[in-house]
């Protein structure tokens, strides 16, 4: 989203403001319940008037959700201001208005929250893996995963995940991609600020990364260079950590992972313990229920980004359900899966908050 689009979608979220303030304070009537359902209304015709009007510029689903963003972080309380000047003026006011009004206020400490705070709160979690006895060793392996950095640039945020992440020594570890999301251009100047970074992670059984959606740069594979890591295309790599033998398979997104994950399953031996790496989780679709892979490693979703309590997250991004998608450990069936709500956010034209599902990094214990 360039600069002259976020002051366009700015400009029609005040002239929504002022189509809710007319209707709310109109002469005729005091700014009662029903002229505040009525206003909310004329918002929702605001709102989708200005989809319209920014037809021509592209806007993506993305910019649908930051245009509803601004609505709701300036209309809202913009419109509750007007009612309170009204009722201060000495106009018809109701005691209903004025408490909505003054509730309206709320939305702008949460929008706070949600945009300069939340998205850079980062959790530790944490999950024992069950395998069977058959690949048990004399001690659990540990696999760190993160997921989902989608820097425009490396921050101090990307850095302090990276050595916290690090201090745990994990025995291996997986990144389920969408490591960098900008231009072409920004990736090229970024790119020694990338590899840097990832020259920070280092595991006794490697550091693994498949690519994700925003990872299809030609010149991706350069991220690795100089660093431990290496990124897996539909390819299977063993890894001896201690007395275990660990086998991943690394799915790209444009890759056949229908081809693939049969061929992976049907390798020879008991013993070993079986990790499927990827980006969008709903590959888990693919395992038999009696699948010979003990754990998939996903990312993509984010957990939603955006959950409301007792509802969970707005929109995840995959078929699987909600519960599943909005991140954690979950046995399907007998296929065991790890979906991480990543340490990023979505870019380009989506507002980048976080609510009620924090940034992460993950430690997996397989006993």
């Amino acid at each position: 989203m360039t600069p002259a689009d976020v002051v366009l979608l700015c400009g029609l979220c005040l002239l929504n403001t002022g189509l809710s303030l007319w209707v709310l304070l109109r002469r005729g009537g005091a700014a009662d319940g029903g002229r505040v359902v009525l206003a909310a209304l004329a918002v929702l015709a605001a709102t989708a008037l200005e989809v319209l009007l920014l037809h021509d510029v592209r806007l993506t689903r993305g910019g649908a959700m930051h245009l509803l963003w601004l609505d709701l972080v300036l209309v809202v309380p913009f419109s509750g201001l007007g009612v309170l000047v009204a009722a201060r003026e000495g106009r018809p006011v109701t005691a209903g208005a004025r408490r909505a009004a003054w509730l309206s206020f709320l939305v702008l400490p949460l929008a706070a929250y949600a945009q300069f705070i939340a998205p850079y709160e980062v959790e530790l979690e944490q999950a024992t893996v069950h395998v069977p006895a058959e690949r048990v060793g004399e001690s659990p392996v540990v696999v760190g995963v993160l997921s989902d950095m989608q820097m425009a640039r490396v921050t101090e945020h990307e850095r302090s995940a990276v050595r916290r992440l690090m201090s745990h020594t994990p025995d291996i570890i997986l990144l389920p991609g969408d490591i960098f999301e900008g231009s072409p251009d920004g990736f090229r100047e970024e790119l020694p600020e990338i590899q840097q970074l990832l020259s920070l992670l280092h595991a006794p059984g490697g550091v693994w990364i498949v690519p994700g959606d925003g990872d299809g740069y030609r010149r991706f594979d350069l991220v690795t260079l100089g660093t431990d890591a290496r990124i897996l295309r539909d390819e299977v790599v063993d890894v001896r950590v201690r007395d275990r033998r660990v086998r991943i398979l690394g799915l790209a997104q444009d890759g056949d992972q229908d081809a693939a994950l049969p061929g992976f399953e049907a390798l020879p031996g008991e013993d070993d313990i079986r990790i499927v790496l990827v980006h969008r989780p709903r590959a888990v679709e693919t395992l038999a229920q009696d699948s010979r892979v003990d754990l998939v490693v996903a990312g993509h979703t984010h957990g939603g980004q955006v959950a409301f309590p007792f509802v969970g997250p707005v929109f995840v991004g995959s078929p699987l359900p909600y519960e599943v998608a909005a991140g954690g450990l979950h046995d399907l069936e007998g296929r065991q899966l790890y979906v991480s709500r990543g340490l990023g956010m979505e870019r380009h034209q989506s507002p980048q908050i976080r609510f009620l599902s924090p940034p992460e990094i993950t430690l997996l214990t397989l006993r």
